[in-house]
């Protein structure tokens, strides 16, 4: 009697223990430099790279890098996306702020939210920082990660997390169910409205101290 019913019990959580480390992300190093939330995006061409291809079961997509990109900043919202297309190549959204944005003392006058793809910020009327600067030191990125680690380790980052991330903006052509379906990103961080967000092919992730490719 009592065999059966440890085998009962064990059983079930060592497949939950498995399956559990499955599906954690594998560290591909460590950083102990402090990251500097400070400074711009670094955008360079990318015109010297071949297009990305990427095969899904209802969808062929095409993504053409038109910029090299690195953002470090700090996570100030995240939001996950199940339904649509486009949450089979992006399954997340994260809102990133850096400069004078990203310090913890400005955290009590900016507040920040997601939904349906967009971004939004409220400011106290006592905020040292004006709208101007918000605007140009935040940004919303549709991530779309290179590998299955990347993907693992994006949605395990959590809100007021340092983080580097590096790869492409990238334009988007394909299609989905028969259909032809298109997605650009914007190069600039002082646009607003719909096309403002960035549409980032992530090929290389830090968060804190680890590194994740």
């Amino acid at each position: 009697m009592g065999k059966k019913w440890y085998f009962r019990v064990i059983g079930p959580v060592l497949i939950l223990c498995f399956l559990f480390a499955c599906s954690r992300p594998h560290k591909s190093g460590f950083d102990s430099e402090e990251i500097d939330t400070s400074r711009d995006p670094i955008q360079r061409s990318a015109s010297s790279y071949d297009p990305i291809v990427i095969q899904k079961k209802d969808g062929y997509y095409t993504l053409t890098p038109v910029a090299a990109y690195e953002l470090a900043g700090k996570v100030v919202s995240k939001e996950t996306y199940w339904f649509g297309w486009e949450s089979d190549l992006s399954p997340l959204d994260l809102a990133i702020a850096w400069g004078k944005l990203a310090e913890t003392e400005h955290e009590k006058y900016v507040s920040f939210s997601q939904t349906n793809r967009w971004y939004f910020y409220e400011y106290k009327p006592e905020c040292p920082l004006d709208n101007d600067y918000i605007l140009s030191h935040s940004s919303n990125n549709h991530i779309i990660p290179a590998t299955e680690n990347i993907s693992l380790a994006v949605k395990g980052v959590g809100k007021h997390e340092k983080v580097i991330l590096e790869g492409f903006l990238i334009n988007l052509k394909g299609t989905y169910k028969g259909g032809e379906v298109y997605w650009n990103t914007s190069l600039s961080r002082k646009d607003t409205g719909n096309g403002s967000c960035e549409l980032f092919y992530v090929t290389k992730i830090r968060i804190n101290n680890d590194v994740y490719e």
